[in-house]
């Protein structure tokens, strides 16, 4: 909304008292007398005129008009999938083996809320800010262990529950909109900073291959079966800053078409407890840390259901990995070692239903 400040009126000028005063002398002087007058009253009349242009001048001036400020939040509910992944090797140069411990999380099946909201201040200053969390409601985990190189000579895996915990995603950004088309087509480029976690667990262990022979010396896998006590947790962070593009198309009155693309930079940094590890540390019994890269990427509708309320329809998409990075282990001994983490992978789809109102 436009506020104008109203202008001050117009102060009083002691002249025009003094030309009423003239131009009353007119009428009842003598003609001599009143030529002289009017040449006065004239010269008085200008003065005035002149004297209240320019304060006219200086009231439209100091006249203020505040940007208008257009706010929208949105409140949203939907299905997520998630596919995670990572895999360490032998040693710190990558070898013997090139893959010797791998795990992966396969159909991560998460509830999951979120919340929106979206500032746009004067013709183009623009903020946007999200926030998604979910809880993780079923899944699959494989852990895999290798004598040989490129995934060959299993000597051990399990195949474990993942269905408990949580995920969470928060995004800042802020960009300048430009307005095309009448405002039916608007066009954000964005600069921003986002954090993302992944908090799995793994439970109800299956141990499905099983081959002492391949084991390295002094380790034993577990016998083939169920086996009790597993609540590992492994808790996995990305952070960093993001670029990326918003764009919004409306054919009609209530129909608006969205996408938003986003290229992401991130600190990668994770923490493990493999609470059935005696020989490992606890509750700390190795990290990760290694530099990457995402992708997020998003397409939905919005229709008005009345002229500030509209219901949202979105599908999200997430796509990250990981250059090699660190792998250290902390045993109980107090002890430590490391080897190279070759990749960090993780792949996120959502759909979203919400309702969205502009303020």
């Amino acid at each position: 909304m436009n506020h104008l400040l109203r202008p001050r009126k117009l102060i009083g000028c002691p002249r025009l008292s003094y030309m009423a005063l003239v131009l009353i002398l007119l009428f009842v002087s003598a003609p001599a007398m009143a030529e002289q007058l009017l040449v006065q009253s004239g010269q008085v009349i200008e003065l005035a005129e002149s004297k209240s242009t320019a304060e006219n001048n200086q009231s439209v001036t100091k006249q203020i008009e505040f940007p208008k400020i257009e706010v929208e939040i949105g409140l949203s509910a939907g299905y997520r999938e998630d596919e995670f992944d990572w895999n360490i090797a032998g040693n710190s140069n990558g070898n013997n083996p090139n893959i010797l411990s791998e795990l992966t999380w396969d159909d991560l099946q998460i509830f999951q809320f979120g919340v929106r909201a979206k500032t746009v201040i004067g013709r183009g200053f623009y903020l946007r800010g999200k926030f998604d969390y979910g809880w993780i409601l079923d899944g699959d985990n494989q852990d895999s262990d290798f004598a040989g190189d490129d995934r060959t000579l299993e000597w051990s895996r399990s195949n474990n529950s993942a269905d408990d915990d949580d995920v969470l995603d928060a995004s800042l950004g802020i960009g300048y909109q430009f307005r095309l088309a009448k405002d039916k087509c608007k066009v954000t480029p964005l600069v921003g900073y986002s954090y993302h976690e992944q908090n799995l667990t793994l439970t109800d262990g299956v141990q499905t291959v099983s081959e002492p022979a391949l084991a390295p010396p002094g380790v034993t896998p577990l016998p083939l079966g169920p086996f009790a006590g597993l609540n590992s947790k492994y808790e996995a962070e990305w952070k960093g800053p993001w670029v990326g593009l918003d764009v919004s198309v409306r054919p009609t009155e209530k129909l608006t078409m969205m996408a938003t693309f986003e290229y992401h930079w991130a600190d990668y940094e994770a923490k493990a407890n493999w609470n059935l590890r005696t020989d490992l540390d606890h509750p700390k019994s190795f990290t990760h840390d290694a530099d990457g890269e995402g992708v997020v990427a998003s397409l939905g509708l919005a229709y008005a259901v009345i002229k500030k309320c509209s219901l949202n329809l979105s599908f999200n998409y997430q796509d990250w990995s990981t250059d090699p990075g660190t792998d250290k282990i902390f045993f109980a001994d107090g002890t430590t070692a490391k080897t190279r983490l070759n990749e960090v992978n993780w792949e996120s789809y959502a759909v979203m239903l919400g309702v969205s109102y502009r303020f």
